[in-house]
């Protein structure tokens, strides 16, 4: 019933009713199929992501499990290694011991030289195990602190006082081995109970009835999968760090080798070239010298004493002043040789 501005009232037709109740009932069935198509690409989507987890959570798995089992092959390859070191060693000292023992078999100073080779044996494996736990301490220190502890050391002139300074810093080194070596066994078996615990996650999903809950396991493993990445994410970031300032340096040492070699051909142009222009210059004066250089005139002298032995004689000649007197000093030599001894 509709109510006109004059007054008089309409009812619809029953061809209009049923057309309008038509159009009602199809824009529910339209809206009841639309809700079900969204909650269908609900399901599939939450399907498509829990997935994709485990398939994420399986991978995760497998390169955790590969990682220790090459970690566990690892560490039984170096026990067998040192295992194998250790009986040739063994063998080696038996050898020695039983020639030992076939030599000075019957002799009662053969136990007490038997007893102070192997003290001495053992003093010397003491040593060398003390050393290699120095050289491995030191892997942990940074190139940076072991040069100021050296430079430091240079300072102390007391040699007791050096080498109580020495051992002590030895000892820190070492003890901060040991805790770094405590920290990673920590890691490992953390992550191997992360891995134990994933494991049994996975099966508690599978178990779970209600999305919910299984969704909430699942963002549980996904936080420990994140911490996880995280962590590796920054061990990675601190390698690349280290490369980049190992990489950063040998730039910078190259350019520094190409600056001096630069500086190098510089120098050796300048010297070659200041030789070259010395030797110009010793024979330029050389020869200016040798055309300036006045003729000398001959010398007259007179010699008491010639080699006729007649005196009175003027000589003449062109020669320097210096080989004549030498000349006259020989002929005076050998007439005075010559010349009979008076009583």
């Amino acid at each position: 019933m509709v109510d006109t501005r004059s007054g008089k009232s309409t009812a619809p037709s029953e061809a209009e009713q049923a057309r309008i109740a038509a159009l009602l009932r199809e824009r529910k069935e339209k809206k009841k199929f639309l809700k079900q198509v969204k909650l269908k690409a609900i399901a599939e989507e939450q399907a498509m992501k829990k997935k994709r987890l485990e398939e994420g959570m399986l991978k995760f798995q497998k390169g955790k499990m590969m990682m220790l089992e090459r970690e566990e092959e690892e560490g039984r390859r170096a026990t067998e290694e040192e295992a194998a070191a250790e009986e040739e060693e063994e063998e080696e000292e038996e050898e020695p011991l039983e020639r030992r023992r076939g030599e000075e078999r019957g002799e009662a100073s053969g136990t007490k030289e038997e007893d102070r080779w192997r003290e001495r044996k053992i003093s010397e494996w003491v040593a060398n195990l003390s050393l290699g736990e120095d050289e491995e301490a030191q892997l942990y220190v940074s190139q940076e602190e072991r040069e100021a502890f050296v430079r430091a050391l240079e300072l102390i002139e007391d040699p007791l006082e050096r080498q109580a300074t020495e051992d002590e810093k030895k000892l820190e080194w070492k003890l901060k081995m040991m805790r770094e070596k405590k920290r990673r066994r920590e890691e490992v078996n953390r992550r191997a109970g992360e891995v134990e615990r994933v494991q049994i996650g996975r099966q508690e999903i599978q178990a779970q009835t209600e999305v919910s809950a299984k969704l909430d396991k699942m963002m549980s493993f996904l936080e420990v999968l994140s911490e996880a990445w995280l962590e590796e994410h920054q061990a990675r970031k601190g390698q690349e760090v280290t490369l980049q300032a190992m990489r950063s340096g040998f730039r910078e040492f190259v350019s520094d080798v190409g600056h001096h070699g630069t500086e190098f051909r510089r120098l050796r142009d300048g010297v070659d070239k200041f030789c070259l222009g010395v030797i110009e210059s010793a024979k330029a004066v050389a020869t200016v010298e040798a055309t300036t250089r006045p003729r000398k005139e001959p010398v007259k002298l007179k010699f008491p004493y010639l080699y006729s032995g007649k005196k009175g004689k003027v000589l003449t000649t062109g020669r320097p002043v210096s080989i004549l007197m030498c000349i006259y000093n020989i002929s005076l030599l050998r007439n005075k040789s010559s010349s009979p001894s008076t009583p």
